[in-house]
This record gives C-alpha cells, structure tokens and sequence, in this order.
C-alpha cells in the first residue's frame, strides 16, 4: 500500500503551544507537510526550526502569515492547501488572545471585540472555510482554557453560573450560539453586560463558546457523509503568564503540546471509543461531553488508541 502524504494547519503558531504543537507534528509525521501561521512576521521561523530538527524537516514545515480574522487571507490559505493536497488532514486552532479584564465601560467593549474577533469568529472563520474539504478522519483539535469552566467564573453568584452555563448548553446550532455572542457584545457596548448575568472577562466568554462550538461541529460531522471527522476542544494545562493557575498542576509548552498532538494525530478507532465534540484537559479529564463519557485519558491508554506512525 502506497504511503499517504498528509496536511495539517496549525494557527498561532510561532510561540509558546503552538509553535510547540507544529514542531511536535513536523518532528513525527515526516510524511505531513505543517502549515504553521501567525497573525504576526512570520520571517525566520523556518530557519530557527530547522537549526532545532535539522534541513529536512524545515522542508516540512511552511510558516505563512495570516490572520483568523481577515476571511480573504484564510480562504487564500485554504485555496493554496486544497490545490496542493486536495484537502486537509489535520487542523488546530490555537490562535488567540487574552486581555485582563477592564470593567471600564471605554474600555471592556473593546476588549470583548478583539478577544471574540480572533477567539471566536476567527475560529469560524478558519473552520467555515476549510469545512468541505476535510478529507476523511480528519482530526480538529480547538484550543480552549481553564477559563471556559464555569467554576473559573468569579464574583458571580451560583444561580447566575448555571445559568450561564445553561446559556450555552442550549444552543442547539450555530446561528444561536452566534447570537448569543453578538447579545453578549450588544451588552458589553451598552454596558449592560453585567446586568445581562455575563461575566467580566471576554475571554471566559469566548472559550465558553468555543467549548460548545465545539459540541455543534461535531454534531455536523456526525451527519457529514465522509467518514471519522472529529473536533474536541482541548486544554494544554500549559502557562498561561497572564491567566491565574495558581490551583493548578502546570505543564511545560513541549509537554502540552506532546497531548494535542496526540488528539489531533490519533488514528481511526474501530471500536469507536475516543471522545468527539467534548472538552478535554490534559490532566487527563474529559470534563464536558453530553455524550456521557465518564473515564479518563489515562485509563485510555489501553485502548487501542494509535499515534500514526507517517
């Protein structure tokens, strides 16, 4: 049987777990060609990981500038994927940006833009355009965060909470969950958002999106005629400098970014036990599936579960 070449698509690449979740990808699937982007210079990535992996995995690896929000620049990057490949294998959504809340009314609307503008709608973005040409058993791995829990909400009451939470739980399909994030910014500019029972922090917000964007997209998948798409919601358990982990076990970049790569490479599973549409910490939880599943990723590792060795 012929050896197949793949593709993947990693977004906010050039620090911290992205760049770690290329490399890790460059390093181990030496048949994958990784596109690895930045909204920022992208000039002399491919040298300094070439200086790390050596010349020929450099080849592997293709770091372009673009950014999530302007649609142009993703549809030129998916024209450029699908003319070459016919597709894509493998895509993370890692780009995204973080604000310390400012509950000033000059100043929270602003925040709540730019965080749902690449967090939220950036991510759509990339993933509306790539939609029908993922190719079979494509995996999607959505970076979210410790924040998109509920229990990380501070200063607001247990009632406001569930219902928040109940919030997103009942969107149904994407045009509510788009609505509810453009409530949530409507409020944020009239400065009505706290009265709304939303939290003060935009990027809470936007990870609680992405972890039910998630739950809807696979639900899509589910219904696709191509067989085995799956998207999770994946949390590094990574340092974040600006975010509070202090109750948390942290790990490195090299260490996190070893566990999304191992979500967005596994191979097909016949027995069909592996989450899909769920959100997922490394330290080994799944900690949001409607579907039910109670164990855990340490327990998983019995299972016939493979890194595909291409």
């Amino acid at each position: 049987m012929p050896k197949r070449f793949r593709v993947a698509l990693v977004t906010g690449a050039t620090r911290g777990i992205g760049y770690n979740v290329g490399k890790e990808m460059v390093k181990r699937m030496p048949l994958t060609t990784t596109y690895m982007t930045s909204r920022h210079n992208v000039d002399g990535f491919q040298s300094i990981l070439g200086m790390q992996l050596g010349a020929a995995a450099r080849e592997r690896a293709k770091f372009v500038r673009m950014d999530v929000r302007d649609l142009e620049a993703v549809n030129e990057m998916k024209e450029k994927i699908v003319k070459k490949f016919g597709g894509l294998d493998i895509l993370v959504n890692n780009a995204g940006i973080y604000h310390v809340p400012n509950k000033s009314l000059s100043v929270f609307p602003k925040q709540v833009q730019e965080i749902l503008g690449i967090n939220y709608w950036g991510t759509k973005n990339v993933i509306g355009s790539f939609f029908p040409h993922f190719k079979p058993h494509s995996r999607i791995v959505n970076i979210t965060s410790n924040l998109g829990h509920i229990m990380s909400v501070k200063n607001m009451e247990d009632e406001l909470k569930e219902a928040l939470r109940l919030r997103f739980n009942s969107c149904n399909n994407e045009f509510e969950l788009d609505g509810l994030l453009l409530k949530f910014q409507r409020d944020a500019i009239q400065g009505t958002w706290r009265k709304e029972g939303w939290p003060s922090c935009g990027y809470t917000v936007s990870k609680m999106a992405i972890n039910a964007y998630t739950r809807i997209l696979q639900r899509q998948f589910d219904e696709d005629d191509r067989e085995d798409l799956v998207v999770n919601a994946v949390y590094p358990c990574t340092k974040h400098s600006k975010i509070d982990q202090s109750d948390m076990k942290i790990l490195d970049d090299e260490e996190g970014a070893k566990f999304v790569f191992y979500m967005a490479a596994v191979k097909p599973n016949s027995h069909g036990v592996f989450p899909r549409g769920a959100v997922i910490w490394n330290n080994s939880r799944v900690v949001d599936n409607r579907e039910g599943y109670t164990y855990n990723n340490k327990h998983q590792v019995k299972l016939p579960l493979e890194i595909p060795q291409v």
